[in-house]
This record gives structure tokens, sequence and C-alpha cells, in this order.
């Protein structure tokens, strides 16, 4: 009877052993299959680290209307400049790429009002907004690029003139 007893508890040490093994394994192999997406983005510390890498010029300075300053620099793929324009709490983030008639924005809000417009230089421009709150997309297709600039919460004071006069003097 001993020898049962000992055996039967024998036998299930053995099993809870063998259990907890396999258990603990299929957990560690679980958490191990763990994949990265890197980030598309190379930040700079400069315009014009950004353009020595896309191959082209941004053509804007870093401040703008005396009061926006560019607070962050970055590159997408080699290809596309951004550059995030900041005055106090309003942001202006203005993106260039090769290539005309492109909606580069990277902004897929849907606004109420969109108006499009031929300047006198050539460019065209289509500006979108909202009559709820201030915020405006402005796509300028101009001299072999295209430009995007988005002001979530619009521009300050005439600011918005400035940066689109910036870009429509590029030649």
């Amino acid at each position: 009877m001993k020898k049962t007893t000992l055996l039967i508890l024998m036998c299930c040490i053995i099993a809870a052993v063998f259990t907890g093994c396999s258990t603990q394994k299929i957990e560690e192999e679980q958490t191990s299959q763990t994949t990265m997406i890197g980030n598309p983005w190379s930040n700079w510390d400069s315009i014009e680290e950004a353009e020595a890498v896309v191959g082209f010029e941004f053509g804007l300075p870093e401040m703008i209307a005396g009061n926006y300053k560019a607070v962050t620099v970055r590159t997408l793929k080699n290809e596309l400049i951004e550059v995030v324009y900041q005055a106090g709490d309003s942001k202006v983030c203005i993106r260039k790429q090769k290539g005309e008639g492109q909606d580069i924005s990277g902004d897929y809000n849907t606004y109420e009002t969109s108006t499009e417009s031929n300047h006198e230089c050539g460019a065209v421009i289509t500006e979108s907004y909202n009559s709820s709150n201030s915020a405006i997309k402005q796509l300028v297709s101009y001299n072999g690029y295209s430009w995007s600039l988005v002001a979530q919460d619009g521009y300050l004071e005439d600011s918005q003139s400035v940066f689109m006069n910036q870009i429509l003097e590029q030649k």
C-alpha cells in the first residue's frame, strides 16, 4: 500500500513539474515574438541639414513673420521636408516635396469650404477651412513642387499672407 501511495505521489510530482515547464515555455515564446516598426521620419537640427538630405531647397527661413520660429525640422524618406513653425501656442506645419498637384499635408480632416485659385505667378492654391473653427489647410502647386500649410488653430494676425508670400516669391 505504501508503495502504491508513494508511486502515485511521485507521478503527481512529475506531472506537475512537466506541466509547469511547458506552460512557462509557451509564455516565453509568445512574448518574444514582438515586431517593431521603424520611424520613417528623420529629425534635423536645421533646415540646411534637411535640404542636403532631400536634394532641394526648402526656401523658407528659420523665422517667419517676426514671431514664427522653426521648432521642428524633419524629412520623410529623403523626399519630403516638414518644418513646424511656432509662435506661442500657434503652430503652422509646412511641407514641401518635388512634383506638382499633390496633397502632402497628412491632414485628412473634412472641411466645409474649399476654394482653388490661380495666382498671377502661375501657382495653383487650394484653401480649405471650416467656419466653425480657425483651422486652415492650404495646398500650393508651384514651380515643380507641392507645398502644404496646415494651421490647426489658424494664423496669428496677418501671418497667413506672409507665409504664402514667402513661398510664392521663390523662383
